[in-house]
């Protein structure tokens, strides 16, 4: 058997005067996600909420399959997960249609669903430059990849991956939820084992921090989702918080079958 447990927290910094992330603790539909408004666009505090309340009210549907033979079906979560991004992608054009003022309006995306049994799989879809990491044994690993500019000249070659986190045009992004009808997204499976730490974040977190950093700032409280989200927080802070940052954070547990123990 496996547990996880999950906790979310936003901090608008210490330069910008609105807060255009938002994010999602499901921890009963074993769903989590980070959005972040674009703050270049019209409105992307608007785009990043509608992308949450769409995934909230859609995440039920996830309980639906539960009840299935085949829950685990891989191909079948990873349809409905893009499903579901797809109704949040449309439900922030529509909106947009409504109010003029607001056309342009778009958000990151990065969404992780966990498929409990009868190994421990996380389905994480991701549009923009909201990453998901992955703490395992001492180590961090991104699952993600970002869509921005300076990402494509990077696995292209035509910059180095030191040259490209010191590049002006580092979050430029390539794609965005709520910038055309057609929704183009990534989707990532992961195994997951007993004591990984799964977090989603915005740029505002990575703008500041290492991944070497963050990695030392979760070692210490890696089974306490609440506390490394705070500590993150409080670093992002400290080193300038110069753009809003949203961290969360899920534990995933093993739970022994007492009918095995001695």
């Amino acid at each position: 058997m496996w547990a996880w447990t999950a906790f979310g927290e936003t901090d608008r910094g210490l330069v910008r005067h609105t807060n255009q992330d938002t994010f999602l603790v499901d921890n009963r539909h074993r769903l989590w996600a980070v959005a972040d408004g674009m703050g270049g666009h019209a409105g992307g505090d608007v785009a990043s909420r509608l992308v949450m309340d769409s995934l909230a009210e859609l995440a039920p549907t996830l309980a639906e399959h539960a009840s299935d033979v085949d829950v685990n079906d891989t191909r079948r979560a990873t349809a409905l997960l893009e499903t579901m991004a797809q109704q949040a992608q449309t439900s922030v054009l529509t909106h947009a249609e409504h109010h003029p003022a607001l056309r342009g309006m778009g958000t990151t995306l990065v969404l992780a669903h966990l498929l409990p049994q009868p190994t421990p799989r996380l389905l994480v879809l991701n549009i923009g430059d909201s990453r998901a990491y992955l703490v395992r044994a001492g180590t961090i690993r991104q699952l993600t990849r970002d869509h921005t500019l300076i990402e494509e000249h990077v696995r292209s070659g035509r910059l180095t991956p030191e040259q490209a986190a010191r590049h002006p045009n580092r979050h430029v992004l390539t794609r965005a939820m709520g910038l055309a009808s057609h929704l183009e997204s990534d989707l990532f499976l992961v195994d997951l084992l007993n004591g990984d730490l799964l977090l989603l974040c915005s740029d505002g977190l990575t703008k500041m921090l290492t991944d070497e950093h963050i990695l030392q700032t979760v070692r210490p409280h890696q089974q306490n989702p609440a506390r490394v989200t705070r500590t993150l927080i409080e670093a992002t802070l400290d080193a300038g918080g110069i753009d809003n940052v949203t961290v969360v954070a899920c534990t995933i547990t093993e739970i022994p079958n007492e009918a095995n123990i001695d």
